[in-house]
């Protein structure tokens, strides 16, 4: 998978025009070998056609994150497995029925944390038209940069997102704090797209 993200970064390379320049993060060494000059994590398998695929990548920003990761499925399933754990030990009857409370909101919240999940941009990819998020390869949202508007910073519980702002309805693309190098992301949006920026968006 390594050397897969390595080519990838090189068709970037060699798609964008010369006064286009890529990430500093990325590096400046023509082999682009990501396991040196960068700390992304390689995309996911079926992002990574659709990025092989796609003409005038110009940005990837990936996130590692996966679906058991989230606090509303993983938090339960480790109070089940330490109570659990603790109920056969020390032979504690209480320890041992929270446990089994914990496994069953763990289970209840499984199809919740799958739906949304689904949801869930896995990679959000920057071309010379626009910018498309990515669910293991499947569009869940595009926008042409002629469309985009605005770009807005939030922050929410110590996390930082930002919304792509687009279209006469408001139209969002949101970029989860869970996205690498998502700073880097806006700083190229305002480049490629040339709309001015707001202070509410500055990084």
């Amino acid at each position: 998978m390594l050397e897969r993200w390595q080519r990838i970064i090189l068709v970037i390379r060699a798609r964008r025009k010369p006064s286009q320049s890529l990430p500093a993060e990325w590096g400046t060494g023509e082999d682009a070998r990501m396991s040196d000059t960068a700390p992304d994590s390689p995309p996911h398998p079926k992002d990574a056609t659709w990025i092989e695929a796609t003409p005038g990548v110009r940005g990837v920003y990936v996130n590692p994150s996966r679906w058991w990761q989230n606090a509303s499925f993983a938090l339960p399933a480790l109070i089940a497995v330490v109570s659990l754990g603790a109920g056969a030990v020390f032979g504690w009857a209480e320890a041992t029925g929270f446990g089994l409370f914990a496994t069953v909101v763990t289970l209840i919240m499984v199809p919740v944390v799958l739906l949304t999940w689904r949801g869930t941009a896995t990679a959000v990819v920057l071309t010379d038209l626009g910018a498309t998020a990515l669910h293991e390869g499947r569009v869940i949202h595009d926008l042409a940069w002629a469309d985009l508007r605005r770009i807005e910073r939030v922050e929410y519980l110590g996390n930082t997102r930002y919304k792509l702002v687009h279209g006469d309805e408001d139209r969002f693309l949101i970029v989860e704090s869970e996205i690498e190098r998502g700073a880097a992301l806006v700083d190229q949006a305002f480049a490629i797209s040339g709309i001015p920026r707001q202070s509410g968006a500055t990084s």
